[in-house]
């Protein structure tokens, strides 16, 4: 699997408020939720390129919504690319899709450390809150149509991490995995995946995948001890970064 093939289920597992086709463009409306669910995309991940006029039409189409200009651009539109960087668009957060199959990955979490439960309970909304998804990001995992679940972690006898995943044709992709600070570096986060893991083999989903951003070396190091592979990557266009 490449990152093309994996386009539509970050866009089903993640989805922004609306969306409507302006040209070969998806022009989403994110409604606070991030850059994931507010950036512009060529509606056929397959595809390479725009034309000038195309692009135009879709950075004024997200103005319309009151949104920045911001493009994400997978790491095979090399040609897409070229042209916002020659509009002056900068890039900003390179994205990891990392993969592995589920059967590898699942394990039943020991006793009182991870919970499946649907919907997140309110001490999970508090850490999610602690760093930094509010509302807006937990309306983005209510939208969510397919299989979803949350998973609270407890450790030393406390809350202390949260995460959530959600289901399309066939491969899981965890989002917003969130440890408290003075409980990361316990093995937790570790527990929460294999957990996920386990709940997605039960919903059938033989991948799942996660995204982690190019700078988050602590989380790339956990999801290739967990056996995770790269499929590919991405990142956003801006004027903003």
């Amino acid at each position: 699997m490449r990152i093309a093939d994996l386009a539509p289920v970050i866009a089903a597992t993640w989805p922004p408020a609306a969306a409507r086709a302006v040209g070969p463009f998806t022009i989403p409306e994110g409604a606070g939720g991030g850059q994931r669910v507010s950036a512009a995309r060529l509606t056929d991940p397959q595809a390479t390129d725009a034309t000038e006029a195309e692009i135009d039409a879709a950075l004024a189409a997200l103005a319309e919504t009151g949104q920045p200009p911001l493009v994400m651009v997978l790491d095979h539109q090399t040609a897409l690319d070229d042209r916002l960087a020659a509009r002056g668009l900068a890039v900003r957060d390179t994205t990891h899709a990392l993969m592995t199959d589920s059967s590898a990955l699942a394990a039943v979490p020991p006793p009182v450390s991870c919970f499946a439960v649907w919907p997140p309970l309110a001490i999970q909304t508090e850490i999610w809150a602690a760093g930094g998804i509010g509302p807006a990001r937990l309306a983005v995992m209510a939208r969510a149509t397919g299989p979803r679940m949350s998973f609270f972690g407890r450790i030393d006898d406390r809350p202390a991490g949260t995460a959530f995943a959600a289901i399309h044709e066939g491969t899981a992709m965890l989002h917003a995995l969130e440890i408290l600070p003075q409980h990361r570096r316990k093995g937790l986060a570790r527990i929460m995946m294999r957990a996920a893991g386990d709940w997605a083999l039960s919903q059938g989903a033989a991948r799942f995948a996660t995204l982690v951003t190019g700078g988050n070396r602590p989380a790339l190091g956990l999801y290739a001890s967990l056996g995770f592979a790269a499929v590919g990557q991405y990142h956003y266009r801006s004027n903003d970064a």
